[in-house]
């Protein structure tokens, strides 16, 4: 578990290295916290011991500020140096199914290994490859591995909190590989079967699990209220606190893994925002999230249990996770289910409708009917890109020429980044196939 552990942040170790340094702060609060954790009566020590932490993490961020002016005129020349010296190190992953498509990604010293082990094209070279496949695959094992630590000691210690996260751990489990496997699907090409290719995929996953995540949540309220009926008390707390404590910290490393592909960034003036468009790894996020919510309810219940012993705590911080869990799924299945609909979002659609007042104006158009238009979010690309796709129905004037009219209708949409499909007709002619023949402003 410790080198699935390191595996999944060597994948993305920038997030304990920022400024704030959030690597120190979290080393620093679990300092504190242990001190707390195992021996909470002995006020003066713990409380020596956190500010001693405490101390410890301010002087270190007043020594990097001091030191970043020295450090920041010999950065250029030290960066270059390091692009030359590590160029040869990058994996370039070629995918060959019809075209070749290349990932530029710094892999660890592991994944390099089984990368030279696994015959390209293959499904492990698949997933070891793209980088979100690769931390989903780490990932997985590192969850799988605790499951079963936390299934014994939470059938040894009767904790309900800690049994009903263990399931939901399991779950989690099937549900990371299924969003493993819409993440690697999701990079396939088109084909004539799949005209659209295999994006939607990352989509369905997130909307999947969303509406996983909301069963479970109401599983576990019914679960806590059961136990609150027949008041079921904890057994083996101190180990249920380690145990639980462990537990969270693996999540930890989750949230850590997945939390750039969950929230969008920018630095300076370049746009890196590529992580609200993923469905699949939003619910995959949530996943982790929603595990380390419930380690977390048993921390809380185990400690107000030492503290105060009562068997209402378990079941209260369960259902008070629960609710969480629920209010944080929400807003992905709202997002996917609008995507898998091809709703138009509101800001598009005024876009689209300034747009087709303009179309009435090219030269040859007289009108226009039946718009139909949908977002396409293209996973080949890094990061993903949204085209809009549509088709129109256009009337030309008696005099014009429908397939001039139809070029210059098709490229005045692709100057909005726009892929229409053109049906040209001309004026007077009755009605077309589609539908269309009287003039309409109405976009769907």
């Amino acid at each position: 578990m410790a080198i699935a552990a390191g595996l999944v942040l060597f994948a993305r170790p920038a997030h304990l290295r920022t400024n704030k340094k959030t690597g120190l702060a979290l080393g620093c609060l679990l300092t504190a916290a242990t001190s707390f954790l195992f021996s909470p009566t002995t006020w003066p020590g713990t409380f020596c011991n956190g500010a001693i932490a405490a101390l410890s993490y301010v002087g270190v961020l007043y020594d990097t500020s001091q030191s970043h002016a020295h450090s920041h005129d010999h950065s250029h020349l030290h960066d270059t140096a390091h692009t030359h010296a590590h160029a040869s190190a990058h994996t370039h992953c070629n995918h060959h199914h019809g075209h070749q498509h290349h990932t530029h990604t710094e892999t660890s010293i592991f994944t390099s290994f089984l990368l030279a082990r696994c015959r390209p094209g293959s499904l492990f070279h698949s997933i070891l490859c793209e980088r979100d496949s690769r931390r989903i695959a780490y990932f997985t094992c590192l969850n799988f591995g605790f499951m079963l630590v936390q299934a014994f000691y939470g059938w040894v210690s009767g904790s309900l909190g800690l049994l009903s996260d263990t399931v939901h751990m399991f779950f989690d489990c099937l549900a990371l590989v299924i969003g493993l496997g819409a993440a690697v699907a999701s990079k396939w090409p088109t084909s004539p079967e799949m005209p659209f290719g295999w994006g939607k995929l990352n989509v369905l996953a997130g909307f999947g699990n969303g509406i996983f995540l909301m069963l479970v949540s109401v599983e576990f309220i019914w679960e806590a209220v059961e136990g609150i009926m027949e008041g079921t008390e904890l057994r083996h707390v101190e180990e249920l606190l380690v145990v639980s404590t462990l537990g969270f910290l693996v999540n930890m490393v989750g949230l850590f893994a997945f939390g750039h592909a969950h929230h969008g960034h920018d630095h300076g003036g370049h746009d890196h925002s590529h992580g609200h468009g993923n469905e699949n790894m939003h619910g995959i996020y949530l996943h982790v999230a929603a595990d380390a919510g419930g380690s977390l309810a048993v921390i809380l219940s185990t400690i107000l249990t030492l503290w105060k012993p009562w068997y209402l705590w378990d079941p209260l911080a369960t259902i008070v996770i629960a609710i969480l869990i629920f209010l944080a799924a929400v807003p992905l299945v709202k997002d996917s289910g609008a995507k898998l609909l091809l709703v138009i979002p509101d800001e598009l659609e005024y876009s689209l409708k300034n747009a087709l007042q303009e179309l009435s104006g090219l030269r040859g158009v007289t009108g226009y009917a039946v718009p139909r238009f949908w977002h396409d979010h293209d996973h080949h690309e890094e990061p993903p890109t949204k085209k809009i796709l549509g088709v129109i129905h256009v009337f030309a004037a008696r005099a014009a020429d429908t397939e001039d009219v139809r070029q210059r209708v098709e490229q005045y949409f692709l100057q909005l980044n726009m892929h229409v499909v053109v049906q040209v007709e001309r004026e007077g002619e009755g009605r077309c196939w589609c539908g269309g023949g009287v003039k309409s402003v109405k976009t769907g």
